[in-house]
């Protein structure tokens, strides 16, 4: 017999969850579908476990220039075990929270494989407690999430050629690496395999990385890879990877030059694919954007009666306080709140690197490129206490704004901590004059934050410290 729902989510990611919980707060009745584990890839397989990773990274990183402030430290060894279970603990830790906000919720959750058929009926197969079973919903949430896109023609192996999965687990100490792809994953891992041991070399085929990224603030991380002893080839056209000799050989031209390189082993992070197995896409005509993602309108509608997406399975910011953010929107939509429509500019960017890059809305020349008046404020952190306190001679924070009215346009930021700064970007660029509330805020002396006031109180000509 079909069980019939208010809402059925497709998936227990962070765009899942969210989007189940805030149905049930809305008076919905929700059942949630999930293959594996709530919480979806970031939980268990992206976000969580690498960022444990990486704060180890940048402890790493402080010890190797302890003698700056009088330190003699021996040099740390990392005891895999132990930091494994340390990281298994805490994903393990918020995948109980996350099955208990379910309970609390009232929110039935389904263990299987859903399959989308005709109308709004979900199959749910292989996997679910009671057997395969058949529910139905007034409203459909697909929130299927992505999945590593392999290098055309050479699938990963798991061994020698890595997905971000196993790059998390895999023994760097005294290997070569190569890392196919500049962007966030990329460069997260190229910090993560250089800072356990690792010998990395980063290919992207843009002119910089992260390409998306300011290239002011680009180049700033470049210069510091390098430092680290990184070898960064950009504007590099790969031909080939292809196993070889027990690992793994990858051909690129660079400069009118062919070239080849051996590693041990190659992460490839060249982008994810979207999960639409189960979705019927051909048959129901859910619409596809030109990258094979679902296509959806500003409030996460499809086009399709009752059928909306969130999330990776959409494509664009694949960042899951987007993922989230988008599922509120949707569900909100469906109960006939009118929600904000999901605004990709109102979305901050972070990457965990040391020094860490952050950014919001559009860079100066991107506002102008569109034919805005701008007026862009900066402030060098080498200029700030206290990130010399913390050692740190590297980074910039930017505000760029409109002259007439203050409205913030946007916010970048790389060097430490700025991922905890880039959210003050993002409250000013919701106020009608972030500008000027930023430059009259009053910030405490010494902190890293008090860098926002600077760049905003030279974006209104009020510098003090420049």
């Amino acid at each position: 017999m079909e069980e019939k729902y208010d809402l059925v989510v497709l998936g227990g990611g962070p765009a899942g969850y969210v989007g189940a919980i805030r149905a049930a707060q809305l008076g919905m009745r929700v059942c949630l579908v999930e293959e594996k584990k709530v919480g979806g890839t970031c939980l268990h397989e992206g976000c969580v476990p690498t960022k444990v990773l990486l704060e180890v990274a940048g402890v790493l990183e402080e010890v190797a220039r302890s003698r700056e402030f009088g330190l003699t430290l021996p040099t740390p060894t990392v005891d895999v075990e132990v930091l494994a279970r340390h990281r298994n603990a805490i994903v393990n830790r918020l995948h109980l929270g996350i099955q208990s906000l379910l309970r609390k919720n009232s929110i039935t959750v389904l263990s299987g494989r859903g399959v989308l058929s005709e109308g709004s009926t979900v199959e749910v197969r292989e996997g679910s407690d009671q057997g395969d079973r058949s529910v139905s919903g007034k409203h459909i949430l697909v929130a299927t999430g992505s999945r590593p896109r392999p290098w055309p023609g050479l699938p990963f192996d798991h061994e020698r050629v890595l997905d971000s999965t196993d790059a998390i687990g895999f023994p760097v100490q005294g290997k070569k690496i190569g890392v196919v792809g500049g962007g966030v994953v990329g460069v997260e891992f190229s910090d993560l395999f250089r800072s356990f041991g690792g010998e990395v070399t980063l290919f992207e085929k843009a002119d910089r990385l992260v390409p998306l990224e300011d290239p002011e603030l680009v180049e700033i991380l470049r210069k510091e890879y390098e430092r680290r002893g990184m070898t960064v080839l950009t504007s590099c056209d790969l031909t080939g990877i292809t196993p070889d000799e027990g690992g793994i050989r990858v051909t690129f031209s660079r400069e009118n030059e062919v070239r080849s390189l051996w590693f041990d082993a190659v992460l490839v992070a060249i982008g994810r694919m979207a999960n639409l197995g189960g979705l019927n896409v051909d048959r129901l005509g859910l619409p596809l954007s030109p990258g094979g993602f679902l296509r959806v309108d500003s409030r996460q509608w499809t086009g399709l009666a009752g059928i909306y997406a969130a999330g990776d399975v959409t494509g664009g910011m694949m960042l899951a306080h987007a993922a989230s953010h988008q599922a509120i929107v949707a569900v909100e939509q469906m109960a006939g709140l009118n929600p904000e429509p999901s605004d990709p500019l109102k979305i901050p960017r972070v990457v965990y690197s040391h020094p860490e890059m952050a950014s919001i809305g559009m860079t100066a020349k991107e506002a102008q490129k569109q034919g805005m008046s701008v007026r862009e404020g900066r402030f060098p952190l080498l200029a700030n206490s206290r990130s010399l306190i913390h050692g740190e001679r590297r980074g910039m924070i930017k505000v760029s704004a409109c002259p007439e009215s203050g409205k913030i346009l946007g916010f970048q930021g790389i060097g430490a901590g700025v991922s905890e700064l880039v959210s003050l970007g993002a409250l000013a660029m919701a106020l009608p004059d972030g500008l000027g509330v930023l430059a009259e805020t009053v910030f405490p002396h010494p902190t890293v934050s008090e860098a926002v006031w600077e760049a905003a109180a030279d974006a209104v000509g009020r510098a003090i410290h420049r």
